[in-house]
């Protein structure tokens, strides 16, 4: 079986209440599928640490991409691949986006944005979880594509509800494209 690559993407500081809100229920409605699901993820802290966390708990599988000096380091367990890259920060997410089917983001600054620009233009499609951080700021104006080559789609999303239903359209897909090759 094929797995989805999910790319994560949130604020590096302390989130607010509503997007760790975000992550339980996100994390929840996936839960039976974490044999099908890998997230992968930039670092372990601010927003990262506590997906991670909850993440970890529920048995999915979560690869960290580390830039070169990240300020906390992610457990080491059974369930977690960590790879220190020794490159910058914007270098280490083109690999975060590059390696992901696609990218759902949970609110976030200039980090984030700069994730959504490069998954965009990798053609890997965008999931952006309304939350009142900058990235909000992409919805309505770069939607459903940022720019003439629609490379890929991106959605602006309220309801977690709505997430799980794109993803569990990425999953059916995938399937799909399994049984024919």
């Amino acid at each position: 079986m094929e797995r989805l690559y999910i790319g994560v993407a949130g604020v590096s500081e302390e989130p607010e209440r509503n997007i760790l809100d975000n992550v339980r229920l996100f994390i929840d409605r996936l839960a039976d599928r974490s044999d099908q699901i890998v997230f992968l993820m930039g670092g372990y802290w601010g927003f990262m640490r506590y997906f991670a966390d909850y993440a970890i708990e529920k048995g999915f599988q979560i690869v960290f991409i580390l830039p070169d000096t990240p300020p906390t380091l992610p457990p080491n367990r059974e369930n977690t691949i960590i790879i220190n890259t020794d490159l910058g920060f914007p270098t280490r997410s083109t690999i975060l986006c590059k390696s992901s089917d696609l990218l759902v983001v949970f609110g976030g600054r200039i980090g984030s944005i700069i994730e959504v620009l490069l998954a965009y233009n990798f053609g890997k499609p965008v999931l952006i979880i309304k939350s009142g951080y900058e990235t909000d700021n992409i919805c309505g104006v770069y939607t459903p594509y940022i720019d003439q080559r629609k490379r890929a789609p991106v959605y602006c999303m309220d309801r977690i509800d709505d997430v799980i239903d794109k993803i569990n359209e990425f999953l059916e897909k995938k399937k799909y494209i399994e049984t024919i090759m």
